[in-house]
């Protein structure tokens, strides 16, 4: 099994080894742990403790203490939450900072840019989000859309059938309608295709903007 890397995402690299052996292993001690991962035990011991203290590993009462990791997809969730934390301090600090940006309009190609995308825009609204979502999309992205759903109104039809909705969408179109999405009334991201050959549009410009806007009221 792979080392997974934690890196990017403010853990060290010891750390890294030491959650990859813990999915290997299941609940160990330091031992166990140094032994597999041929670190010296007071190594081993920190990086546990550093998994710990992130929210990465649980620590089981007793001695000696035995750690297990934290599941991947609420880890997953955690550090989402924590990049979504910080992307809006950030925009924060950048509307304060600069003048009025342009409109901008982008294209991204991919399956996995496209999610990126919608993540990051659906995971910073602070009043709105609707239209219509590609149900490929729905479940890369949903960790946005509990973040959202806790501070925005969300109104949103799946494209397709998802068996997670969580009760966050309101509803299903056909499968073929295109991605629609107004997140707060200036950002739009349309897209089409599937898979590896979907394409977005990102976009910011006000005409664009009022186009969505008449586009989801008829589909309404």
């Amino acid at each position: 099994m792979a080392t997974v890397d934690l890196t990017p995402f403010r853990f060290t690299a010891t750390e890294s080894v030491v959650y990859s052996a813990l999915l290997r292993l299941g609940p160990a001690t330091g031992y166990g742990v140094g032994r597999v991962t041929r670190l010296a035990r007071a190594n081993a011991y920190a990086a546990l403790e550093g998994l710990v203290s992130r929210g990465a590993a649980q620590r089981a009462a007793g001695r000696p203490a035995r750690y297990r990791p934290a599941d991947p997809g609420a880890l997953l969730a955690r550090l989402a939450a924590e990049q979504g934390e910080a992307l809006d301090r950030l925009s924060r600090a950048l509307q304060d900072a600069s003048h009025p940006a342009e409109p901008e309009t982008r294209i991204v190609a991919g399956a996995r840019a496209v999610a990126n995308v919608v993540q990051q825009l659906v995971a910073r609204a602070t009043g709105s989000v609707q239209g219509i979502l590609s149900a490929e999309l729905w479940r890369p992205t949903l960790p946005a859309w509990r973040r959202a759903a806790t501070r925005a109104v969300i109104d949103v039809r799946l494209a397709g059938e998802s068996a997670e909705t969580e009760g966050i969408v309101k509803g299903t179109v056909a499968a073929a309608t295109p991605t629609v999405l107004l997140i707060d009334d200036s950002q739009l991201l349309t897209a089409a295709g599937a898979g590896e050959q979907i394409t977005a549009l990102w976009s910011s410009h006000p005409l664009l903007i009022t186009l969505a806007q008449v586009a989801l009221r008829n589909l309404a």
